[in-house]
């Protein structure tokens, strides 16, 4: 089994703060932690994995199946098991996209370290927002977390420990724009139920809104996905095309989890190599 990472191996799974949830783990582990544990395990199982090696384009016809990725590379199997994940999504406000990396992020567990003793904030209202305030509870001086709900969508053990860690929440607020001129310098908020405008004076925003599916490259090969850009699969994970199979967060399945992505993972390697057994010569 060949795996191709774009970056490194574990993917979005090595930026998550804290996971309380893993089976085998009562008292939790950081995402970067398991994801390393994951990949060891493969490894030893006898996966090859490269890494820093970006897919570019898929080629799904036919019984031989190709990946060629950004290094000039080209690899073809029998079966092709999609698991590219998700990205971000951005707030897209004035500000914004001159401030990243200039105090603004997307990734606690890469960049918290950086504001170590600073103010920052935190923008989202689900389980990786609240994960990221307080990871960075345990770093900045002063942390807020913002979200446009009027509660916060998370485990209730996770939201509790944000008074304990002394994380200021704001809720009914979005963020309007983002002030600085070589740094982030402030946070301009708006109050959904007052419609006041109040400015939020920090050193950091670490953006949690939301993820999108990472499925340009598969949609433009022909898989299906539904009408957010989720790869559609079934209860065995296939996708449309035969020989290819999706797992984890690109797919139309729920809840996004490290534990359903990796029931998922294991029904698409199992359904993978039953394909490949029956799949005629190339």
């Amino acid at each position: 089994m060949l795996v191709l990472e774009k970056a490194l191996a574990g993917g979005m799974l090595l930026s998550v703060p804290r996971i309380e949830n893993y089976p085998g783990f009562p008292g939790g582990i950081s995402g970067m932690e398991l994801g390393q544990k994951m990949a060891h395990q493969a490894r030893e199982a006898g996966a090859e994995i490269k890494e820093l090696e970006e897919a570019t384009g898929l080629d799904l016809k036919g019984v031989e199946k190709s990946v060629k990725t950004a290094s000039g590379s080209e690899y073809k199997a029998k079966a092709i098991i999609i698991a590219t994940g998700w990205s971000p999504l951005k707030l897209n406000v004035p500000g914004e996209e001159e401030l990243v990396g200039r105090g603004v992020s997307y990734c606690a567990v890469c960049d918290g370290p950086l504001f170590r003793g600073k103010k920052v904030a935190v923008v989202g209202g689900e389980e990786q927002a609240v994960a990221s305030a307080l990871y960075m509870a345990d770093i900045a001086s002063e942390v807020t977390l913002i979200t446009p709900g009027r509660r916060l969508h998370a485990p209730e053990a996770l939201v509790e420990r944000l008074a304990e860690k002394g994380v200021r929440v704001i809720t009914r607020a979005k963020v309007e724009r983002l002030v600085g001129h070589e740094l982030l310098e402030r946070v301009v908020l708006k109050s959904f139920d007052t419609g006041e405008l109040v400015e939020l004076q920090v050193q950091g925003l670490f953006v949690q809104v939301g993820i999108k599916p990472n499925s340009e490259l598969a949609r433009a090969a022909g898989v299906e996905v539904d009408g957010r850009g989720f790869i559609v699969v079934d209860e065995k994970q296939r996708t449309n095309i035969p020989g290819v199979f999706a797992a984890g967060d690109v797919t139309n399945k729920s809840p996004k989890q490290v534990c359903t992505a990796v029931a998922q993972g294991a029904v698409a390697a199992l359904e993978a190599a039953n394909y490949i057994r029956g799949a005629p010569a190339a």
